[in-house]
């Protein structure tokens, strides 16, 4: 038997796989995808009606809009915010207690947006870890903890009657395990336009649909100058080898010793009559430490329910539920910690994903850049 040879093998075939191996396709690169399944965290239901891993779509995310189709916008007015057993809408006479930290959080989003928007375009040729330390604002974000940047701009009520909600639905995270870039980011869509969206699939591989292999990576060693790669099936050889896995299983082929602290939910979709607790908004976003994190209704009698450890009365929340399926998201992402690793892992290995920056935008970067270095080294 002829071991198979590529110049490029791409493990993993989530947003930065598919990014990486559609970059190397524009450029004619030869290839070979590798992976257990096609969409990683982005997960739909069987029907295609519901979107299981990323919800939303901000409209600045340049690279992945053209692979989805936007669907409803959700704006701030979809949201009902709880706290033990009182709801309240944003909208509402509260919110001019707060108008001040809303103004002065809104200054600090437009400041971090501009140097994101610049930060996107340099990590496409620039490792992320790069990246960011040569952006002072970014760096120090992402090195100070959120709870510090709340305290020094004195943005305590504000963010614990409604940022600690919302980044809590999104982030499944409380405030305090975040970092402040983190939490800037994802506090984002108060400024930017965001959508539901169906993740177009077949218009992001169809160029090529002929180098994806449906395996599962078992081993992989490097032989003289070459990666030997070995899956359930076959083994192949590759000058240049990209993982796009989740870091934890990737770490034991890259030398990384320290990483970021993973987050984890489970998620519901149910079927079920709201009880009034949940039926006034299409979204209800909950705090820590509420088991419940948010539950968002699909406007055909379904929602997704998420929460964290142990999974509440779902009787609390609708008349007759069924549960149509259940997901536990383990790792759901990587937001909580200061570790920036570098994706250029030396002798021709890349490392893409959300290992350093959450988000699809950003993800997609990762596999863009990884392609970058293999097209000039080439």
């Amino acid at each position: 038997m002829t071991t198979k040879t590529y110049e490029t093998i791409i493990i993993g075939a989530g947003i930065s796989g598919l990014a990486c191996a559609n970059h190397l396709q524009k450029h004619g690169k030869d290839f070979l995808l590798i992976s257990k399944d096609i969409g990683g965290r982005i997960r739909t239901s069987e029907d295609g009606t519901a979107n299981y891993g990323a919800f939303f779509v901000c409209s600045d995310y340049e690279n992945v809009l053209p692979f989805v189709t936007l669907q409803s916008r959700i704006r701030l007015s979809d949201f009902c915010f709880h706290e033990n057993e009182t709801a309240y809408q944003f909208y509402g006479p509260r919110l001019f207690l707060y108008l001040h930290q809303f103004m002065k959080i809104k200054q600090h989003l437009k400041q971090f947006r501009n140097a994101l928007q610049t930060f996107r375009k340099t990590a496409e040729k620039t490792s992320q870890k790069k990246a960011i330390e040569a952006d002072p604002l970014l760096y120090s974000l992402y090195i100070k903890d959120a709870d510090d940047f709340v305290k020094e701009n004195r943005l305590e009520p504000g963010t614990d009657k409604y940022l600690s909600k919302a980044l809590y639905s999104t982030t499944f995270s409380p405030v305090s395990d975040m970092n402040a870039f983190s939490f800037l980011q994802f506090l984002l869509p108060l400024i930017t336009p965001i959508y539901a969206f169906r993740f177009e699939k077949q218009t992001l591989t169809s160029s090529f649909q002929d180098t994806i292999l449906i395996d599962t990576a078992t081993d992989i060693n490097r032989t003289a100058d070459q990666y030997k790669i070995k899956t359930n099936t076959d083994t192949f050889l590759a000058k240049n080898l990209v993982l796009a896995t989740e870091i934890s299983w990737s770490s034991q082929f890259a030398s990384i010793k320290e990483m970021n602290t993973p987050v984890s939910t489970h998620m519901l979709h149910i079927r079920g009559t709201p009880k009034p607790l949940i039926a006034r908004k299409t979204y209800q976003l909950f705090c820590h430490p509420s088991m419940v994190q948010s539950i968002a209704d699909l406007g055909d009698g379904a929602y997704l329910f998420y929460y964290k450890d142990t999974q509440p009365p779902l009787e609390h929340y609708f008349h007759n539920p069924q549960v149509i399926t259940h997901h536990f998201w383990d790792p759901a992402g990587r937001i909580h910690g200061h570790v920036l690793t570098e994706s250029d892992r030396g002798k021709n290995m890349y490392l893409i994903g959300d290992y350093n920056i959450a988000g699809l935008e950003e993800a997609y970067i990762t596999g863009m850049y990884a392609a970058n270095q293999i097209i000039t080294s080439a």
